[in-house]
């Protein structure tokens, strides 16, 4: 892991000096995360946040790069349009604390304003079971073999369980989503709950922090169709954890059922293990507590986990049970991401019937593909970059992208 690290961050610091700093939008961040990490020690308990974030930072300087390359050519590209933007700013202020947190080792570091940074540029989301059709392409060889791990062996008496791991943008939460929705989970499971676990679900809107392992317990409940007045209630009188996880396992007992725990991004013992053995009875739940026993296994059933963190899957449903998602190893499906994203990035170019020049497009598709690294997320984040920058009123060109139908003329 270290290796990996230390190539990313290698890429990073040769990259700005290639490019030259001082010409770079923020150059200022830029220089002081490069003058951190030249003297950072890479070690087992920084390794796994700084990949992330190097991955995201080396993403952030190859479209500031074709950006400004962009700009010596086309007089339609706008860098201050691309860049100068309040959202795109926030990324890079993000990265560059979570840079700094992890090379400086700073426990007492800003975690509340992380947080704040992050609910609002795209570390923190909120999920539905229901797949965003723009990002599903080629995703077909990974569903099939994800159907077989998670629908083999669904027999009384037991939980089969997968958890899907890999790092940000790759695809986990499409591939739960296709899963989820699949012919076989339509046919064979009542009730399908998703449940998401994303950091949002953290923290109260009042600052105060929240019971997410109650907050867990109450969107199955939801989901199992209780009024969320009900619900509330139930914790509102007092109850204990025991008390939702017993009514959990009541309205689940007799049901062959999935559930999906998108976005798992904490390793609790309260998680562990739900897929096991275990069959207790309600009276047990004061005196045990942990999600296992509010998901009865008699008529069997199937439990999809997501997580960034292995371990966190791993306890969930086993070792045996993960499966590590791989980047798109075809780049017309990152392409084919990329123009259904670009289609759909600016409603308001659709309204006033304006077009994204094509062939501007097109001459940089392999630089757009390279960035995008077999990344679904990294694909559309691009569109919507393009379509922030690339915007020019309707011409009479016969390779434009309409905006008001999506279709290649």
């Amino acid at each position: 892991m270290a290796v990996v690290v230390q190539f990313l961050v290698r890429k990073f610091i040769d990259g700005l000096a290639e490019e030259g700093a001082s010409e770079l939008p923020f150059s200022t961040y830029f220089c002081e995360m490069r003058a951190e990490l030249e003297k950072a020690t890479i070690s087992s308990s920084n390794a796994d946040e700084l990949r992330e974030c190097m991955y995201e930072l080396n993403n952030l300087l190859s479209q500031c790069r074709m950006l400004i390359d962009r700009t010596n050519t086309s007089s339609c590209f706008s860098l201050s349009k691309a860049w100068n933007s309040n959202k795109v700013k926030k990324r890079v202020v993000t990265v560059k604390r979570r840079v700094l947190q992890c090379v400086q080792h700073d426990p007492n570091g800003d975690a509340a304003a992380l947080q704040e940074d992050s609910s609002t540029t795209g570390f923190s989301r909120w999920t539905t079971s229901w797949p965003e059709q723009s990002m599903i392409h080629g995703f077909d060889q990974q569903l099939s073999e994800l159907e077989q791990k998670a629908f083999r062996n669904c027999s009384p008496g037991r939980l089969t369980g997968v958890g899907i791991v890999g790092m940000g943008g790759i695809g986990k939460t499409a591939l739960a989503q296709l899963v989820f929705n699949s012919q076989q989970a339509r046919g064979r499971y009542f009730p399908r709950i998703w449940v998401c676990l994303s950091r949002t679900a953290c923290t109260a809107k009042d600052g105060a922090a929240k019971d997410v392992r109650k907050e867990v317990l109450q969107s199955i409940l939801m989901a199992l169709g209780l009024e969320e007045e009900i619900v509330l209630s139930i914790d509102g009188g007092g109850a204990s954890l025991g008390d939702l996880e017993s009514a959990v396992h009541e309205k689940l007992k007799g049901k062959r059922y999935l559930i999906v725990f998108d976005d798992v991004w904490k390793i609790d013992g309260w998680y562990a293990d739900v897929v096991g053995p275990h069959n207790a009875l309600p009276g047990s739940y004061q005196q045990s507590n942990c999600l296992a026993l509010s998901l009865p296994k008699e008529r069997g059933g199937v439990v999809v986990v997501t997580s960034r963190l292995e371990q966190a899957a791993e306890m969930m449903v086993g070792k045996s049970s993960v499966y590590r998602v791989q980047p798109l190893a075809d780049r017309e499906s990152s392409w084919a991401i990329f123009m259904d994203a670009l289609s759909k990035a600016r409603p308001a170019l659709a309204k006033e019937r304006r077009a994204i020049d094509l062939t501007t497009i097109n001459n940089m598709k392999e630089e757009i593909l390279e960035t995008c690294s077999g990344l679904p997320s990294m694909a559309k984040a691009m569109a919507d970059i393009f379509a922030d920058s690339l915007s020019s009123p309707a011409s009479t060109s016969s390779q434009e992208l309409s905006l008001s139908g999506g279709i290649v003329k």
